[in-house]
């Protein structure tokens, strides 16, 4: 019996040590897969040596000779650190996700090929300038450069989620970095969810009045009527019944999105130094690693050395929101009405044509073939009309929602095959004025951002730069729903001239500031002859960031630029506490000390207090309590938590008395439905968080969640990849945290800045920058997370362009050589 046990004991020993060497080895083997700060490796292409010096945080200063010395080098590290995360978004742009995912892609892919982003981002490469084209090629040789080396011993390999997926990624072609910005484009400036959304409505037969109360105008602006869409789409008389059940859409792999960001420029008029100062914070969704990668190029030009730093894209050559050394500028996303879609009637004696202005006219089609990991190929037929690609029938239920006999095409300027955006945008980076670099935003196309920007000599200027649709004046839908696609008074009647799109220089007021929503100065929109858009974002705070900088008498320093990008208060949310403590019945059963505390909170999002957690679980009930028994599946279709439309509601019932809940026989009113969401809103926060309400915390609830794509949902990997930490800040804070009130974590943070930057004319040198991740995509990298508690504590760090600072402070020194192709 001894010794079976002693060979039992040696067994599991022997079994142990294989155990702990395997893991050892494997451990070896994804380590290697990071790419290393010091060293050197040969780069084909290349006309002189590059040195690339990193900083304690892995941001990288390229030292180049020539300008496509260093976009290649940007290309060579873009590959080495973020190269699953340009896997992603260009397999995605294509259709091809489920190439690596499986069937469960195919919704997506179905969506993309039919737009087929690929064949307008191929036309559009060709109609770059010859600069423009070179640059792109430097880049994309330099990514190759990486993908193709000889990974030996000593090399780092593919990153672990090609080695998981069993994926090898092709050779990047320059088309590829064309069509980053279409894609991103999709979650940006597209309104073609709304438009889905008040179809839906027309199709419960809601009059135009009950349709724009659940899709409510700027209060800045003064839309047309809209028509009676029911009547325009040749609905039958029957509404469709109210399910309260809610609905998948078969194919809606892009959920309602919640872009926003805030940028403003102050005059030096108006600041202690008299000199300008630049903010901003684009805000996208929470990604791991985040969309954005910083990176400072200094090259030589003319005799001296060129700096270009800040927040670069990867898949793209240049730096998307920065500096030189004479201007910075920052994006926000405009919300322009980018789409429209046009429902196209098809022959009842042909399915192959489709009816026109000028009598029917055959679709034009094509077939694509689906790649699927695991299962057999899919055929996708893919229809175009004059207008544009058909939807799929199942994208967001259009099947279910179209008059039968019709499909949707969609026109979109994304797709357009003059796209010169990546023209705009590189020389808009080289620019050395404002007035330059607003004559340079002229050729951008999609997607529109509101640019800020301000130079050496103490200019300050806005613009919308990208190219708006001309619509008809006798279009009275205006871009706010599908329309008929056989009536030429609703196509579009070419673009505006660009030199026509809005621009502000050197305000009287001495500040230009944007958040997303309607920010033309007054004279618009009555002064403005053309179209933007009717579905602004919210504007609590564009309101927020008028009153701090551009309503202000204060004189403005870098401590208050900061101080707007920490800016918790939300008046979004006081004014709801206001009405809803205001209209709440006496005498209901809700705990009294609570609603003292909750009528005497301050209206800051601060993640220790429980009130935000309380007002926010508040309004997330009060608008299910009021809406969805008139909307059922449809709830889904309308933008989520819209606080404008609940607040109008609450002050007049309006076309239809929203709150009574129609599932009963009482007729409700607004206090009614009040009590009713508070009382589901205590209900769950106690289930979820305990019966005690002052140990309840917002920031308990409220974790920022980076999802990683796709492990963050696989359950074994999810907390390996995923990235969450505490933060203040709400949907409607400058400090943007906002929750999307979905899934199992409805007041996660899963939208908010993913960069942050802060310039100071008075000294360039001391500008202020953070990403909300890491610089690496390698999750077994020691920067795939490292920035993110300095940005959820609202930290900075600084990105010098004087050679002496940052190789003093590198702390890894990488060489790039001329070398031969592989």
């Amino acid at each position: 019996m001894k010794r079976i046990l002693k060979w039992a004991v040696r067994g599991l020993l022997a079994l142990v040590l294989v155990a702990v060497v395997a893991l050892g080895a494997l451990y070896v083997l994804l380590r290697n897969t990071v790419a290393p700060a010091d060293g050197e490796a040969p780069v084909a292409g290349l006309s002189a040596p590059v040195t690339i010096f990193r900083d304690a945080y892995a941001i990288p200063h390229i030292e180049a000779e020539n300008r496509l010395d260093a976009v290649r080098a940007l290309g060579w590290l873009h590959a080495s650190e973020r190269l699953w995360q340009m896997e992603v978004l260009r397999m995605a742009g294509q259709g091809r996700l489920a190439e690596m995912f499986g069937d469960q892609a195919l919704a997506s892919d179905r969506f993309l090929r039919t737009l087929d982003i690929p064949t307008a981002s191929r036309q559009s490469l060709d109609r770059l300038n010859d600069r423009t084209r070179a640059v792109v090629d430097a880049y994309v040789a330099g990514i190759n450069a990486w993908i193709g080396r000889d990974t030996g011993a000593t090399e780092p390999t593919l990153p672990v989620e090609f080695l998981i997926l069993g994926h090898r990624p092709e050779p990047w072609q320059a088309w590829h970095s064309v069509m980053i910005p279409k894609v991103m484009a999709l979650t940006l400036d597209a309104n073609m969810n709304e438009e889905i959304g008040r179809l839906a409505l027309a199709g419960r037969r809601f009059t135009p009045e009950m349709i724009g109360e659940i899709f409510p105008p700027n209060d800045r602006d003064r839309p047309p009527p809209l028509p009676d869409l029911a009547a325009l789409y040749g609905f039958d008389t029957a509404p469709r019944s109210a399910s309260l059940q809610p609905a998948e859409a078969a194919e809606a792999p892009w959920r309602l999105q919640l872009p926003a960001s805030n940028n403003w420029a102050i005059s030096g008029s108006r600041t202690e130094s008299g000199r300008p100062l630049l903010a901003n914070d684009p805000h996208l969704g929470f990604t791991a690693p985040s969309t954005f990668y910083l990176a400072h190029m200094r090259w030589q030009e003319e005799g001296a050395g060129r700096n270009l730093v800040g927040g670069t894209l990867p898949g793209v050559p240049l730096v998307l929101s920065g500096r030189n050394d004479r201007i910075a500028w920052g994006l926000t996303t405009t919300y322009l009405d980018s789409q429209d879609l046009f429902l196209e009637k098809i022959n009842p004696d042909d399915p192959r044509q489709y009816l026109t202005p000028d009598g029917y006219r055959e679709f034009e089609r094509d077939e694509a073939i689906l790649k699927v990991k695991g299962g057999g190929d899919v055929t996708l037929e893919r229809l175009r009309t004059r207008h544009g690609p058909v939807l799929p029938m199942g994208y967001r239920r259009l099947g279910e929602l179209l008059p039968p006999g019709h499909v949707a095409a969609i026109a979109w300027t994304a797709l357009s095959p003059d796209d010169t955006t990546l023209e705009a945008l590189l020389a808009m980076g080289d620019a050395r004025s404002v007035g330059e670099f607003l004559a340079r935003s002229q050729k951008s196309v999609s997607p529109m951002q509101s640019v800020v920007v301000a130079d050496a000599d103490g200019n300050i200027g806005l613009t919308a730069a990208g190219l708006i649709p001309e619509r008809s004046p006798a279009n009275p839908v205006a871009g706010r729903a599908p329309v008929p696609g056989w009536d030429a008074a609703y196509d579009w009647q070419g673009t505006v001239d660009k030199r026509e799109n809005p621009v502000v220089v050197n305000p009287l007021r001495g500040a230009v500031a944007t958040a997303n929503s309607n920010w033309l100065p007054e004279g618009y929109p009555e002064g403005y002859p053309h179209h933007i858009t009717y579905d602004w974002a919210e504007p609590q705070r564009q309101a927020r960031v008028e009153q701090l900088f551009v309503d202000s008498s204060q004189m403005q320093s870098v401590q208050t630029m900061l101080d707007g990008q920490a800016d918790r208060y939300s008046g979004g949310m006081v004014a709801l506490r206001d009405t809803i403590l205001r209209l709440l019945p006496q005498g209901v059963r809700i705990d009294e000390e609570l609603i003292r505390g909750l009528a005497g909170w301050d209206g800051r999002m601060t993640a220790d207090s429980p009130f935000p957690l309380i007002i926010t679980a508040w309004h997330r009930h009060l608008g299910e309590t009021v809406l969805r028994d008139d909307l059922g599946e449809d709830y889904g279709s309308i933008p989520p938590a819209n606080l404008d439309r609940l607040m109008e509601i609450l002050r007049d019932a309006g076309a239809r008395n929203w709150c009574d809940n129609i599932a009963t026989s009482e007729a409700e009113d607004c206090g009614d439905a009040i009590f009713a969401a508070g009382q589901a809103m205590l209900a769950e926060l106690k289930a979820d968080y305990g019966d005690d309400w002052h140990r309840w915390r917002w920031g308990t609830a409220h974790e920022t969640v980076h999802e990683h794509r796709p492990f963050s949902r696989v359950g074994a990997l999810s907390g390996f990849f995923t990235i969450r930490a505490e933060m203040d800040g709400g949907r409607y804070t400058l400090l943007r945290n906002s929750t999307d009130f979905a899934g199992k974590m409805p007041y996660a943070g899963v939208h908010g800045s993913a960069l942050r930057t802060v310039y100071d004319f008075a000294d360039l040198e001391k500008s202020l920058y953070m990403i909300s991740t890491g610089q690496s995509g390698n999750v077994f990298s020691p920067h795939y997370r490292d920035l993110n508690a300095l940005w959820a504590r609202l930290d900075y760090v600084t990105i010098p362009t004087e050679p002496a600072a940052y190789r003093a402070a590198a702390a890894g020194t990488f060489t790039l050589t001329p070398g031969t192709a592989q």
